[in-house]
């Protein structure tokens, strides 16, 4: 288990993102991961081979979902689809979900057996036949939003999910909003907020779930981005 993260210095601003709003921000983020899909894909689709903690969490997901009383998972920002298709392998129903049309085609290419849409995540519906969805991962599909949109988009996630559905998120934390320009060779204009552990966990306590864990695990040298990540498991009563 992780311990109380300190408050971010008054210096951190994590709205900064929102400077000429949200809608530009997602024009310039859903850009970004398009003019990068294959290469994402080329460099993070193996990712998991590397990530024993990171499999454990996503085994357990699938877990609960594939049980007697389990249901459809929606992988949100699930990219070029290998976290769904790690699910679906464990036994999960799962539908990726991501913002940019060109990862989902990369995915759809990859993964033909899968399901994939395109779709913002603080818009997620529920499943279709079902009252609710078994399980939402979102790992690192948070980390573009500032600070103050944690709590909506928590809230929107929880709004899905059936009785005793789990969330399972994971996002970079720190102090610093990064601007990242290139990305494998390619012209981007995307900013990366490192969250507030603390902000995190009080909107997944907002939207009205319980946290059953949440971890904390540093980077892993030479395999991601050279950040602290938070780990978050909760369920809707």
């Amino acid at each position: 288990m992780g311990v109380a993260a300190a408050a971010a210095p008054a210096g951190v601003d994590r709205d900064v993102v929102l400077a000429d709003g949200a809608a530009a921000r997602d024009s310039r983020v859903r850009a970004a991961y398009d003019v990068v899909a294959d290469s994402y894909a080329q460099h993070i689709g193996e990712e998991l081979n590397d990530k024993p903690f990171d499999r454990w969490l996503l085994e357990r997901v699938a877990e609960w979902a594939s049980g007697s009383a389990g249901g459809p998972v929606a992988d949100v920002g699930c990219g070029p689809g290998h976290l769904a298709a790690f699910l679906a392998d464990a036994g999960a129903d799962v539908t990726g979900f991501d913002l940019a049309p060109a990862m989902v085609a990369r995915a759809q290419t990859d993964y033909p057996d899968l399901r994939f849409e395109v779709g913002d995540l603080t818009r997620l519906l529920r499943p279709p036949r079902a009252p609710g969805w078994s399980a939402i991962v979102a790992f690192y599909a948070l980390i573009h939003l500032a600070g103050s949109e944690l709590p909506g988009a928590v809230a929107a996630l929880a709004r899905t999910l059936d009785t005793g559905g789990r969330l399972a998120l994971a996002v970079h934390v720190g102090d610093e909003v990064r601007h990242q320009r290139q990305w494998w060779g390619h012209d981007v204009d995307l900013q990366i907020v490192l969250h507030d552990p603390r902000a995190v966990r009080e909107a997944v306590t907002a939207a009205g779930l319980v946290i059953e864990e949440w971890y904390v695990r540093g980077p892993l040298a030479g395999v991601e981005l050279e950040t602290e990540r938070l780990y978050v498991l909760a369920r809707r009563p």
